[in-house]
């Protein structure tokens, strides 16, 4: 496994952890607290997650990269699939700045365009670190 494809494996792994432990928190706390989504306390779990996910994610990454520094990382099919997989995600985070653009045009509650700028933002992640995953399993297809 070449050290891209583990750092993407690793990432979508921390990303989903991070993502469903998000919503556990933000439905356990409308549940207990009998409030509606939009007056649930989400600010500080959506800060925490974003945090420790992406500060976890670059432990990983300085870690194997200091394991490996003596060793050629990436190659030209590594970019490639790079190449292949930013494609893939770049839809849905366009969507996501769009939408949320709209949404603050229209002035929506801040909830509303936090979470699709989150939700959308991590899909577009999840379909390019699958694109990823799926091109150094199967190649790219040209």
């Amino acid at each position: 496994m070449s050290f891209s494809e583990r750092n993407t494996a690793i990432g979508l792994v921390l990303g989903l952890v991070g993502f469903i432990a998000y919503w556990v928190v933000v439905i356990s706390r409308a549940a207990s607290d009998e409030l509606p989504f939009t007056q649930v306390a989400w600010q500080g779990p959506m800060l925490v997650v974003l945090i420790v996910g992406g500060s976890a994610y670059a432990l990983v990454w300085l870690t194997g990269w200091v394991r490996h520094r003596r060793e050629r990382l990436f190659d030209e099919r590594d970019h490639e699939i790079q190449r292949y997989a930013e494609t893939a995600g770049a839809g849905s985070t366009g969507a996501a700045v769009l939408a949320a653009l709209i949404m603050l045009a229209l002035d929506v509650d801040t909830f509303w365009v936090a979470h699709v700028l989150f939700t959308l933002a991590y899909l577009g992640s999840l379909s390019s670190a699958g694109v990823t995953l799926a091109a150094y399993r199967e190649g790219v297809q040209s």
